[in-house]
């Protein structure tokens, strides 16, 4: 158990829940399903529309993509890794269209909520410019690129005269002492005393090392019994924070509520990575606790308007992703049950991929947070959906799945495991050593986007 937790962590570390194999057992060519998967690929062929990721801006160009996103609560929105620029360069012109559209009004980001209440508050029109907050603010490191600084500039500009403006959401919980910080200087903002008291029962988890330690770092320096008791205690301060509690008129309640809640997220999803833990019960489901915890946050967040989920395509994915002995519940899965037709998938493939991130090169062994600049070279390798789009020329394109016709070779097709490679991060170097993800195109993708070469992010450190 202890060497396939160490493995598993490893994989799951990258921020994309890498997957190992299949238990379905079917890695074949991506392009075929039934037969030779010659109707696929007429299908397909037919109903390509094609752009120039060159041009992000040529995805929406028609609006074809608009109309296939219409009534949407939530739309998914992902990236085929986390260290390269066309597919993410893209998701911002897909934002940008949906903003324009009144289609959505919140931003909801895989990243921690302190450094996206930065983003919010510049997008808000607080001072500065977009690099430098970007630069300085408490986010995850693969998301300091001059994409998103693109997207926090137009969404500021946009912002100053909406009627209703666009809101940034950070939906992660992989910030424990960060959180319970905010939280408490909040509460003692209005009630030092009681403050105070959290304070001191909270010290293992706000003192000056715990807060400039890597989050990870902290909670595995914890006892079991550690853990546990900062989870009770973190409990009592989200009572204290209710909404129907002695601050309930308070301004920024809510916000410090929600501080507490994701905090008490982080010490649960790795309630058994202490430094005397060990997994217990259902592994499938402790491993997906992140992404259920990212959902629940989404749902807690969600108001009148729709909003984009940003983050890696194995959170977006609206179906479970399959691994070497079981299934991983990605974010998108639970916001599907959720929201049925109105939760929305856009998935990025590609055919080759120069990327940055952090090199893994023992899989047992959880790779350090250095800088993800380390420029990663994946070429084409057939088993996976990208062979779909090789078989007709490659080349930049996309497809709405969703208009996929009921017949048997096409749904045969639909419903059968298909192979992506994806990555975090992290990523090992070498494509051929890469976890396969396997998932199903319906219900797992509504739009798919292919780009023939993704180039490493633009980094702005």
């Amino acid at each position: 158990m202890g060497g396939f937790k160490a493995t598993r962590r490893a994989w799951l570390a990258g921020a994309a829940a890498f997957a190992a194999g299949s238990a379905s057992g079917w890695i074949g060519d991506a392009s075929s399903g039934t037969g030779d998967g010659q109707e696929i690929r007429a299908w397909v062929k037919q109903n390509l529309r094609r752009f120039d990721a060159a041009r992000p801006a040529s995805i929406m160009a028609d609006g074809a993509m608009l109309k296939a996103l219409f009534g949407a609560k939530v739309i998914g929105i992902g990236e085929a890794t986390h260290g390269s620029h066309e597919d993410v360069a893209c998701k911002a012109e897909i934002v940008k269209a949906l903003v324009r559209a009144d289609a959505i009004g919140t931003l909801f980001l895989e990243a921690n909520s302190t450094g996206c209440r930065q983003l919010d508050a510049f997008i808000s029109g607080s001072e500065g410019t977009a690099a430098d907050r970007v630069t300085s603010a408490d986010i995850f490191r693969v998301l300091k690129t001059e994409a998103l600084i693109d997207i926090l500039d137009w969404l500021r500009s946009w912002n100053r005269t909406a009627k209703a403006p666009v809101r940034i959401i950070g939906v992660d919980c992989q910030a424990t002492a960060v959180d319970t910080a905010f939280a408490l200087e909040w509460l003692k903002s209005v009630d030092a005393a009681t403050a105070g008291d959290f304070a001191r029962r909270l010290e293992r988890l706000v003192n000056p090392d715990a807060r400039a330690m890597r989050y990870v770092n902290l909670v595995t320096s914890l006892t079991t019994q550690q853990l546990r008791q900062g989870m009770r205690d973190l409990e009592d301060l989200q009572k204290v924070l209710a909404p129907d509690g002695r601050y309930a008129a308070a301004p920024g309640r809510s916000g410090a509520a929600q501080s507490a809640r994701m905090a008490w997220q982080g010490l649960s999803m790795l309630e058994y990575d202490t430094s005397d833990g060990k997994i217990e019960g259902d592994v499938d489901e402790y491993y997906g606790r992140r992404d259920a915890y990212m959902a629940e946050n989404i749902d807690h967040f969600a108001d009148d308007r729709p909003g984009a989920y940003w983050a890696h395509n194995l959170h977006v994915a609206g179906a479970p992703v399959a691994y070497e002995s079981g299934a991983f519940n990605p974010a998108g899965h639970h916001l599907r049950q959720a929201l049925d037709e109105r939760y929305r998938t856009i998935l990025f493939e590609y055919s080759s991929a120069r990327f940055n991130a952090v090199p893994i090169r023992d899989p047992a062994k959880t790779p350090p947070a250095t800088d993800p600049t380390v420029v990663i070279d994946w070429p084409y390798r057939e088993g996976r959906l990208a062979g779909l789009f090789r078989s007709l020329g490659g080349g930049d394109g996309w497809v709405d799945l969703q208009a996929l016709p009921s017949t048997p070779a096409l749904q045969d097709w639909s419903n059968r495991p298909q192979a992506k490679r994806d990555a975090g991060y992290a990523a090992v170097e070498k494509v051929d050593d890469a976890p396969l993800e396997m998932l199903k195109p319906r219900p797992s993708i509504d739009i798919l986007v292919h780009i023939e070469a993704l180039t490493p992010s633009r980094m702005r450190l």
